[in-house]
């Protein structure tokens, strides 16, 4: 580990971390040896999970994993990864515009889904395949049997963008009998669902599954003076083969199809009081400037339109003593956003039209041997290959649109005392378009012995490389014939500001970890990863000189101790992992108004502690309980963005963040839940109650100081009545309809002219979280 200068890079724990660990430390050492419970008391379930790419007991695997099984995903009423992160307080879901931009952040480690040359820290994972964005799919799958966030870097089994975690999704496979299931969702502003599933044997080593999915939703966001925001309307259909060669082999296809069609969110804008008087000047008055109340006045004419297709295809032979394993995974996708009120403004001023295309092609094969003797093995190797697009060769990105003039002529009375077309005229045009090719390629190991009956020692290595490609090629047309002024479509675009550039970065990454039991349901251990996430190239349009696109490879290091441990009769289950990861040259990126620009961060240090309990409190009531405290500071940071009116700190107009945590970082979250079930005629009366708090955090790249978003809870309700053919609850989401943020940043276009025209503030957009909503749930399993 490299040394560390700052005060924040130690490996020593912060003080509270310490205190908490100490006091549960004496609980969890001391808990094995009490016993409350009578023998045939029930025990909780035991928890299979593949973290390490074999199947095994959750509570004998040394890494820290959340693991959500079918029935938990059923009891709470899973529908998408957000439902997801309310119950793993390591994991932060984030997204804005559209759901293509959805992002990971494990342990308070990620990054913007809006760039999609900027690949994100933790990999997302479904049924084995490596999928290259994190909102493709998801949100769509029917038949979901588990979900595991690996937390902590992954780079030795996972490889590429595992730096802060995995997400790992698996749906049930089929099988040789018969089943299916039809579920219908009604609920609030308009929402209506229907998921299906059917399994039957074919033949008689022949299987099929499949499922399908619909859902619509009214939006949610109310536009005073264009169309509304942020409806539903999706469907996928995924199929699935398994084939049984024999006992030894087998093969099974999964191939997915699905699609959107909706209008995206509209951020909620708080304008300055310049801003509200310019934009009056130039034809209408604000009424509305609360930035929380999802009412916008925004000419807002917005659709967007996503296809994607995949597929999966695994064979497996298990031989004596090893199994061998092949997964390939294809994804092709288009996303297109045709953003007709890009100044998010009550204005006719810019529209923009954002297509991005891409399609991967993924392949590992690894050999692994059984687990039954004192050593076993695991070696593999991984191929990748992606090709991006972004951009319409037939279609201007940018178009200037009838108020454009009026509003360029105030604000350049108002800097320069002359009412010019500052910002173009109607009909000035900019196109882009960006292309990306990447190519990866990985070979890993993983050996484990047992040093004595108690004592296991597992060593992993891993050797990854990779290249990529990229290029971007800008260019406008105006009616004055060149660019005069500050037209946008030329600040936007620049002609002839194009970039071309190819690199290749590897690393040689590994893991040590030891794991000892001290009995049969207690087990500590310790461990030392390392991690590696590629550099790349920020293809983002706008005038970001050539030399200021490229950034570079990111180096992690971790060091964690963990325990897990079952006692009460085995009707109460304690996982806690204690941890520090330093994140040298981190990947960061941050919005200036018109664009995203991506630099590293000298270095990032993340300390915390991580507690999971499940309590089987009665026969009939079952409590969850998870805490995380995480403390994410940038440890040395000379190249952040600025927030409006902070001095620069440097002559590229950058300012110090060191010292300051990390955005979308609060230090402590939690999750609570209970689960209460009575039988009631043929079948069981449940209810289940979720709450999850989210501590104070800034959620602003650039950590304006106004943007700290306070602490906050939110709760989920279910009460429903089930027995082995029919399922019917009725639910609440946001029981007390709380209002928080999921992001802050600059507003377009707004806060470039607060800059130009000397405002003591500038504006700003949010995204809030989904209000409250509730509906009911039938379900009928044949």
């Amino acid at each position: 580990m490299k040394s560390c200068e700052k005060k924040h890079s130690n490996l020593g724990l912060r003080p509270i971390a310490r205190a908490i660990l100490h006091s549960f430390g004496i609980v969890a050492i001391a808990a094995p040896t009490v016993v409350f419970a009578q023998s045939d008391a029930p025990v909780l379930e035991e928890v299979q999970v593949t973290a390490q790419k074999r199947t095994e007991s959750m509570q004998d695997v040394p890494v820290s994993v959340s693991a959500i099984t079918g029935d938990d995903l059923a009891n709470t009423g899973f529908r998408d990864v957000s439902d997801i992160a309310a119950q793993v307080p390591s994991l932060i879901v984030t997204t804005n515009i559209s759901p293509i931009n959805a992002s990971f952040r494990t342990r308070r480690i990620g990054n913007e889904g809006n760039i999609p040359t900027f690949e994100p820290d933790t990999a997302l994972i479904i049924d084995g395949a490596f999928r290259s964005r994190s909102g493709l799919g998801l949100g769509d799958l029917v038949g979901v049997q588990s979900v595991e966030v690996l937390k902590g870097p992954q780079s030795t089994l996972y490889g590429k963008n595992a730096g802060a975690g995995v997400v790992s999704v698996t749906t049930a496979a089929p099988h040789d009998q018969f089943e299916a299931m039809a579920e219908v969702n009604l609920g609030t502003d308009g929402y209506r669902q229907f998921r299906g599933d059917v399994n039957s044997p074919l033949t008689d080593n022949l299987s099929g599954r499949i499922s399908l999915t619909d859902t619509q939703r009214d939006p949610l966001i109310d536009n005073i003076v264009a169309g509304d925001g942020d409806d539903l309307d999706g469907r996928a259909l995924r199929g699935q083969l398994l084939y049984d060669f024999s006992e030894k082999l087998s093969a099974r296809l999964i191939v997915g199809a699905a699609q959107r069609n909706m209008r995206p969110m509209i951020a909620d804008v708080y304008f300055s009081p310049i801003q509200q008087a310019i934009i009056a000047q130039a034809g209408h008055t604000i009424s509305n400037n609360d930035p929380s109340d999802r009412i916008v006045e925004s000419d807002d004419h917005s659709d967007f339109d996503q296809t994607s297709v995949d597929s999966v295809l695994t064979l497996e032979y298990q031989g004596d003593g090893y199994t061998l394993t092949s997964i390939s995974g294809f994804e092709d996708y288009s996303a297109d956003l045709r953003f007709g009120g890009a100044e998010e403004m009550p204005l006719h001023l810019v529209e923009f039209n954002d297509l991005q295309e891409g399609n991967s092609f993924s392949q590992e094969l690894r050999l692994s041997s059984d687990t039954d003797g004192n050593w076993d093995w695991m070696v593999g190797a991984f191929y990748y290959v992606n090709e991006l697009t972004r951009g319409d060769r037939n279609r201007a990105e940018f178009v200037l649109e009838e108020d454009i003039e009026e509003y360029g002529g105030v604000v350049a009375n108002a800097a320069l005392g002359v009412p010019l077309p500052l910002f173009g005229v109607e009909g000035d045009r900019g196109d882009f378009l960006a292309l990306q090719d990447s190519s990866s390629f990985g070979l890993f190991s993983q050996v484990g012995t047992h040093l004595t009956e108690d004592l296991k020692l597992d060593v992993g290595l891993r050797y990854s490389w990779e290249e990529k490609t990229g290029s971007i090629v800008q260019s406008n047309q105006t009616a004055a014939g060149a660019c005069v002024g500050k037209n946008l479509v030329c600040s936007l675009t620049p002609a002839g500001l194009d970039f071309e550039d190819s690199d290749s970065w590897s690393a040689v990454t590994g893991n040590v970890n030891l794991s000892y039991f001290l009995s049969e349901n207690t087990m500590l251990y310790g461990l030392y990863s390392q991690g590696f996430k590629a550099g790349g190239f920020s293809l983002q349009y706008g005038v970001a000189p050539q030399e200021s696109r490229p950034f570079g490879q990111e180096d992690i290091t971790n060091l964690e101790a963990g325990l897990k441990t079952e006692f009460w009769g085995r009707r109460a289950r304690l996982n806690t992992a204690v941890f520090h990861t330093e994140y040298d040259d981190f990947q960061n990126a941050s919005f200036v108004s018109l664009g995203f620009t991506v630099n590293n961060a000298e270095r990032v240090v993340v300390d915390g502690i991580e507690i999971d309990s499940e309590w089987l409190l009665s026969e009939r009531l079952t409590g969850l309980l998870s805490l995380a405290y995480i403390d994410a500071v940038y440890d040395q940071y000379t190249g952040g963005q600025c927030y409006h009116g902070r001095t620069p700190d440097n002559a590229l107009g950058q300012c110090d963040l060191s010292g300051n945590n990390l955005p979308f970082a609060p230090k402590l979250t939690g999750n609570i839940g209970l689960q209460w079930e009575q039988p009631m005629f043929t079948g069981d009366l449940y209810a289940r109650v979720d709450y999850r708090y989210t501590g104070a955090a800034n959620y602003s790249s650039e950590l304006d100081p106004r943007h700290e978003q306070s602490a906050y809870a939110v709760g989920n309700f279910r009460l429903g009545w089930r027995d082995a053919s029919y399922d019917i609850s009725a639910w609440v989401q946001n029981l007390a309809d709380e209002t928080y943020y999921t992001q802050k940043l600059p507003a377009n276009v707004s806060s470039n002219v607060d800059v130009a025209v000397g405002s003591a503030e500038g504006s700003y957009q949010t995204f809030t979280g989904t209000p409250r909503t509730a509906g009911i749930t039938f379900r009928m399993n044949f």
